[in-house]
């Protein structure tokens, strides 16, 4: 969800098509990641404002903006003034950012934001905006989904992206930009990338489940689905985060980047992802395109018909080496780490000036679920467990 450069997209867009095949070639498995989350002290809720029929919230003019049945209202100080709208957006299908703004995608059209007020951009006459499903926003191009179609918008012309495989005859789930001539596009259960000025393709997953949301963090792309989230990255890896400590993924139902941190909202939690995934609340009914964080740093969401601020600006002290992470030390390193058993390097971990200097290889150990330490055949060590040395290297290794 990246800048939209509108100037690209005001006019009614002339058509094609784009077809590509993809090669005979051997698929990669996706890479698996399992991590559960962890449930730290959670921030202070609140339920601001009072509400007719919530349905999607965003940023713009650096306030939450909230779509409240028919109104746009946004955030004025305590309270929430009414925007002005030339057309009723109708049903949010779809938010994409643009810069510091917002387009809202709805049943009514594309609408972007201008102080005080949303604007009806023109290429909403070009779609069935009733059947749209995704927008993803890249550099001057637009990528739209529908319910059967996956499309790009760039300099005034529409053009449909179509792939012929053989192996896949599922229908268009969604198409998520890379480059104004690049995109991965999710066709039945496979992903593919697709180059459109070289009008080549590239099959780089199956299985990957239904779709359910999308966004960017830096050149990864995001994609929510009901077993978990997708990472892709700019090498065509992909890679699924169950975001539980089985393979049996979460089902995402909304992705919000903001700088370096990335929320994912599930069925049933709200997540904030890092090196370890922390529980920052539960959510009784989750609603997509209703995830966001504002400039003072609080997350806001949407939990049925409530509007729900956490106070995630209050910093939580973070732990120290005496009180916190010696203990740690002491119950799951000492053992190898005192003596060398194990081939351990010998460490006086439980010495403050000793574990510091270690304390980033030491963390890249813990984490690591490949070759962890402490070793698979001594001890296997939560996420809970690990987490306070997690937030001891993250809040600046305190003695």
């Amino acid at each position: 969800m990246r800048s939209l450069l509108f100037s690209s997209v005001l006019l009614a867009a002339c058509t094609g098509a784009i077809q590509v095949t993809p090669p005979p070639a051997e698929i990669p498995a996706m890479g698996v990641v399992m991590n559960a989350p962890v449930d730290r002290p959670r921030p202070h809720r609140t339920t601001p404002g009072e509400w007719s029929s919530p349905s999607a919230l965003w940023l713009q003019d650096g306030e939450v903006t909230v779509l409240d049945g028919a109104l746009v209202r946004q955030r004025s100080g305590d309270d929430f003034s009414t925007l002005e709208v030339a057309i009723e957006p109708g049903v949010v299908k779809a938010l994409s950012r643009r810069g510091a703004g917002v387009m809202v995608a709805a049943t009514g059209g594309f609408f972007h934001d201008a102080p005080g007020r949303l604007l009806r951009a023109p290429v909403s006459d070009d779609f069935a905006m009733s059947s749209l499903r995704f927008v993803d926003v890249v550099g001057a191009a637009l990528w739209v989904t529908t319910s059967t179609d996956a499309t790009r918008v760039l300099d005034g012309h529409r053009e449909t992206v179509r792939i012929n495989d053989a192996s896949e005859t599922g229908a268009v789930q969604a198409i998520i930009g890379r480059s104004s001539t690049a995109a991965l596009l999710v066709k039945g259960a496979s992903l593919y990338a697709v180059d459109l000025e070289a009008r080549t393709v590239k099959t780089l997953a199956r299985g990957v489940g239904t779709v359910t949301a999308i966004d960017h963090r830096g050149d990864v792309a995001l994609i929510g689905t009901s077993e978990g989230l997708l990472e892709v990255a700019t090498d065509g890896s992909v890679s699924r985060h169950t975001l539980s400590a089985t393979d049996v993924g979460q089902a995402i139902v909304d992705i919000e980047v903001v700088g370096e941190l990335t929320l994912v909202t599930t069925t049933s939690q709200v997540l904030q992802l890092g090196a370890v995934i922390v529980v920052l609340a539960d959510v009784t009914q989750a609603w997509p395109d209703a995830l966001t964080k504002d400039v003072n740093g609080d997350v806001w969401f949407l939990d049925g018909a409530s509007l729900v601020r956490l106070s995630t600006s209050v910093v939580v002290p973070p732990p120290s080496f005496a009180a916190d992470v010696k203990p740690f030390m002491t119950a799951h390193c000492r053992s190898c780490h005192a003596t060398g058993a194990n081939y351990a390097p010998q460490l006086n971990l439980e010495n403050y000036a000793v574990a510091r200097n270690w304390a980033v290889q030491s963390l890249n150990r813990i984490t690591d679920t490949v070759a962890p330490m402490p070793p698979a055949n001594r001890e296997v060590l939560t996420p809970a467990q690990y987490d306070v040395v997690v937030r001891w290297v993250e809040g600046g290794l305190l003695p």
